[in-house]
């Protein structure tokens, strides 16, 4: 199970890398700064499991 904090931390760790690729590609560092994006995109992008409820619901009779 995924805990807040787990969800928190890997948000952090998402745009801290952003962050910094921002900043390579502004010292004119392109590889690192591809690096900085892609990694940050799979970070935030990682689908989080959670723990889906369906309800059915009845459906209206025709009168």
């Amino acid at each position: 199970m995924v805990t807040m904090l787990a969800i928190w931390g890997m948000a952090f760790a998402g745009v801290f890398c952003l962050a910094r690729a921002a900043v390579d590609f502004r010292e004119k560092r392109y590889v690192l700064c591809a690096l900085g994006l892609i990694s940050g995109g799979i970070i935030l992008l990682t689908p989080i499991p959670t723990h889906a409820v369906k309800i059915d619901l009845p459906t209206a009779s025709n009168r």
